[in-house]
């Protein structure tokens, strides 16, 4: 990850609280794995306003997404 300003490590911190808050079951360390790799592809836009929020909407689909132990064996 490349070098953060402290207003976005606040916004990263509390998008990644809200995300944990919504998904209990999630664990804390993916949940934070997330929110950072949505931030770093945001990393280069132009407009910083709305990153924290576009950082927390890349992240939950990929929270909500299924593990792949939960995914059900494929049958022989």
């Amino acid at each position: 990850m490349t070098w953060v300003s402290p207003e976005d490590e606040v916004a990263m911190r509390l998008a990644a609280a809200r995300l944990k808050a919504s998904h209990p079951e999630a664990d804390a360390a993916i949940v934070d794995t997330l929110v950072v790799g949505a931030y770093d592809e945001l990393r280069d836009a132009k407009v910083r306003t709305f990153v924290p929020f576009l950082t927390e909407r890349r992240a939950r689909p990929r929270l909500e997404l299924p593990s792949p132990d939960a995914r059900p064996a494929p049958e022989s």
